[in-house]
């Protein structure tokens, strides 16, 4: 008898810790405001930012979800922001359209050095869509890359989400 209410004691706590642990992992996927002191923008719902200190990235979240068949290897979409010291507006746009199978749209920003893009490429047979944000910070003398990829057969999903990261986005 003993031992039977050990068990229950035992079984109520891994069900009390599992359910901190699920409800812990889905705020991680929440909408979130990132707040640094360089730049500001809304990581949108469905995405995870991972802690790194060692990435080259000063930002990036993922998708939970990887696409499927020849897509496995790829989430369906995901983010990356990029500080660029060693260059200047119009070489990083130049990147951009570089990197590109196809240049969807692009869009500057009059009296300031704020390019939009949609682009579209291949990658192991995978269609990719990507937004980009380059802003130019004449303070700091740095470029700012942001691109979130969403792979074409989840465009319905996260096009809009991608939007509100892109528009979201600012440099201080």
């Amino acid at each position: 008898m003993e031992i039977f209410f050990v068990g229950l004691v035992l079984v109520a706590l891994m069900v009390y810790a599992s359910t901190k642990i699920k409800k812990s992992a889905a705020r991680a996927f929440e909408r979130e405001e990132i707040e640094t002191e360089e730049f500001s923008m809304i990581k949108s719902e469905g995405f995870l930012h991972p802690l790194k200190d060692d990435s080259p990235l000063a930002f990036e979240a993922y998708s939970k979800d990887l696409g499927k068949n020849d897509a496995s290897k790829f989430n369906q979409s995901w983010v990356a922001l990029r500080v660029i010291s060693d260059s200047d507006f119009k070489t990083v746009c130049g990147n951009v359209k570089a990197s590109a199978d196809k240049i969807l749209s692009k869009n500057f920003v009059e009296n300031q050095k704020i390019g939009l893009f949609e682009t579209e490429r291949t990658e192991n047979d995978v269609e990719i869509l990507s937004f980009w944000k380059i802003v130019e910070s004449r303070e700091r003398r740095k470029v700012y890359e942001l691109k979130v990829s969403v792979l074409k057969a989840y465009e319905a999903d996260f096009t809009q989400r991608a939007g509100e990261m892109i528009e979201s986005f600012t440099v201080k």
